[in-house]
């Protein structure tokens, strides 16, 4: 029999309309939400396992953390050693994106199905976006599918290249610089069995040991020196000096103001330098943030910062990233971030 682990953590798809016209958290959708997949796995030999990691209804999702992901993958940890056999997460979408990447940075190598979905409807609007992402992602986390990933309106995303590109339309997410899988119809098969998994047994690397290692408050604190600056025209920083991962949201390839890259470093001047993490509000193709003299967020490394290319991924990886660089290794953060990131300077020949 296959063990499935069903976390509710909250969000839209399990809230409904109040009396006031908002929607909110609401425990009775969590017993629908239940009764749906009960009957979707009924005769399929699956033993279904609910958990709520934060209660009933669960959390807003724009109230996650960093501590709320330490005790997410602390219990996915602790079900893999009881043999779970795969993983399917209900989670508010605003954060959905931010949640995959970092499970996908502590189960990098995860040979079970680990599949994420949300609604940006609720189940009593009508036309209701729960019951299709919900049987859809029960699916995949029933197939032969490994890994992290989103499941949303049909398309299956990886977990480190989701992105909200939509804030309320069904199609909520796009793969960034990389492809969705589509719907398989062989999954919808009502006399389709499944994938037979023989639970195998899960060591976590030494990086994802120390980072779910933290309790949940020690981690929101270190994860709070990851930090970022968002570049407007005009705009000039305002830092603590406290910072330890600072990532930088400029432009094209990853350029930002002159007059802000110089306040960053008199920001720090005498202090110790943060790792930078060159950005672009341009999600698409590779950065090179040195490609430009001057306004080059690379041009930081000829004042003694340690800097990075966001390379291709989606800013939601990367702020997971950072988050768990430090968590895994708060005195050499840097050494986590070369295993995803390209140290860059001012010379760095363009890709």
């Amino acid at each position: 029999m296959q063990r499935l682990v069903v976390l509710f953590t909250g969000g839209t798809i399990a809230s409904a309309f109040g009396e006031g016209g908002g929607k909110g958290p609401d425990s009775t959708v969590v017993g629908a939400l239940r009764d749906h997949l009960t009957g979707f796995f009924a005769g399929r030999d699956v033993d279904v396992i609910c958990r709520e990691p934060w209660g009933v209804p669960g959390l807003d999702s724009s109230d996650l953390d960093p501590g709320h992901w330490v005790e997410l993958a602390s219990s996915i940890a602790i079900e893999l050693e009881n043999g779970a056999t795969g993983f399917l997460i209900l989670h508010g979408t605003d954060t959905m994106a931010y949640t995959s990447a970092w499970l996908s940075l502590c189960f990098p190598h995860v040979d079970v199905p680990i599949v994420l979905t949300g609604s940006q409807l609720t189940l009593d609007y009508m036309p209701e976006d729960v019951t299709v992402n919900l049987r859809g992602a029960a699916q995949v986390a029933f197939s032969d599918i490994s890994g992290v990933w989103i499941y949303c309106n049909w398309k299956l995303i990886p977990g480190n290249r989701a992105h909200k590109a939509q804030a309320l339309h069904p199609d909520a997410y796009v793969a960034t610089n990389g492809q969705p899988m589509y719907f398989n119809p062989e999954w919808a098969r009502k006399d389709r069995k499944g994938t037979v998994r023989q639970p195998l047994s899960h060591t976590l690397s030494p990086l994802a040991e120390k980072a779910m290692g933290h309790g949940p408050d020690v981690a929101r604190n270190i994860g709070s020196r990851m930090a970022w600056l968002f570049c407007t025209p005009g705009f000039s920083p305002r830092l603590s000096g406290e910072e330890r991962v600072l990532a930088i949201l400029g432009y094209g390839a990853g350029n930002a103001p002159s007059g802000a890259l110089h306040a960053v470093e008199r920001a720090f001047d005498g202090l110790p330098k943060p790792h930078v993490i060159a950005c672009s509000q341009a999600e698409g193709d590779m950065k090179n943030p040195g490609s430009y003299a001057g306004v080059g967020i690379a041009s930081l490394a000829d004042r003694g910062f340690t800097v990075w290319s966001q390379m291709d991924y989606p800013v939601e990886f990367i702020h997971a990233l950072g988050c768990y660089s430090l968590l895994a290794s708060s005195s050499a953060p840097g050494f986590v971030l070369s295993h995803y990131l390209r140290e860059c300077s001012s010379e760095t020949p363009l890709l």
